[in-house]
């Protein structure tokens, strides 16, 4: 209890250090109640997708074959809502997270400032899927439309555009895992002894 209070009524509390016990169990917590609350979400959607889905399904087996864009049609509003709670829950993460994190780089004195891209990459790397899935995926239910059967033709234009939002998307999850990466190493890194620039060592009594 002492842990939650004192993360709860320190969301705002930018200053001083945190050592990494109280920190990793703080966002363990976070990462679980993020995940329950993510998984409780998903079920309406999912339900409302699959009520869609299984009467098109069940009158024509073949329906999504012979038109892949109806498969687009359905799954657009579900992509959209689930790109809108990544959005929410990145944002309660950001608010349940970043003093926390800039307090324990703080500990091994570096800037809190090491952390914003790593919360920047959490807001743009949904933004960019809303922008760049949708196109990609109608222009190959509307190649597959065209040839059913066939494998799309890698010199069209069309195809050159849809490979062209697929890199762009990798690019972005492959940024953003090497900024994951570099703020996980710095998170774990053990603080330093003593005080430092931003405050006394919160393992040891204060120094004077």
């Amino acid at each position: 209890m002492n842990l939650l209070g004192r993360h709860l009524t320190g969301l705002l509390d930018l200053q001083g250090r945190e050592n990494r016990q109280p920190f990793w169990l703080w966002i363990l917590i976070v990462y679980i109640v993020q995940f329950v609350a993510m998984a409780i979400a998903m079920i309406p959607l999912m339900t409302s997708w699959f009520d869609q889905m299984m009467p098109m399904m069940q009158s024509d087996p073949r329906r999504f074959d012979n038109d892949p864009q109806a498969m687009i049609r359905l799954m657009m509003p579900m992509m959209q809502n689930m790109i809108v709670m990544t959005l929410v829950v990145a944002l309660l993460f950001f608010i349940l997270t970043a003093a926390a994190v800039v307090r324990r780089l703080h500990d091994s004195d570096r800037s809190g400032w090491w952390s914003a891209p790593y919360y920047v990459m959490q807001i743009v790397s949904p933004v960019i899927m809303a922008s760049f899935f949708p196109r990609y995926f109608t222009i190959m239910a509307s190649m597959t439309a065209a040839k059913p059967g066939s494998p799309p033709n890698m010199t069209n234009p069309a195809f050159q555009q849809a490979m062209q939002s697929m890199s762009m998307i990798s690019l972005v999850n492959l940024l953003g895992f090497a900024i994951l990466v570099m703020m996980i190493v710095f998170l774990v890194l053990p603080g330093t002894v003593g005080p430092n620039r931003f405050g006394d060592d919160p393992l040891q009594p204060p120094f004077h």
